[in-house]
């Protein structure tokens, strides 16, 4: 396996093996991004990179999906108009001397 390796599903990403903080780990860069995961045992740098990168999608689509929903909340239109409102002052607390 050369390194760094592409895997042919995963168009726009690089990966590379690398051993860092005494695992190895498999290092993602693409779409201006950096991501690292652990090989698992048992998981062969290829796989570690499919799973990387379907993590890394699954949780930009959910972002994505919050991000419209919340853009899609109706306007606050219950909420007090603030013209003239004087702001509450609290008690301020004093160091006695």
């Amino acid at each position: 396996m050369a390194n760094p390796f592409s895997v042919r599903w995963l168009e726009g990403w690089t990966f590379q093996t690398v051993l860092m903080e005494g695992t190895v780990q498999v290092e993602a860069h693409g779409f201006g991004i950096c991501l690292r995961t652990p090989v698992l045992p048992g998981e062969s740098p290829v796989t570690a990179a499919d799973r990387l990168v379907l993590t890394e999608d699954q949780r930009r689509k959910t972002l994505r999906a919050a991000w419209l929903r919340g853009r899609n909340l109706p306007d606050q239109a219950g909420a007090p108009d603030l013209e003239g409102a004087v702001p509450e002052l609290g008690p301020i607390i004093r160091a006695k001397v």
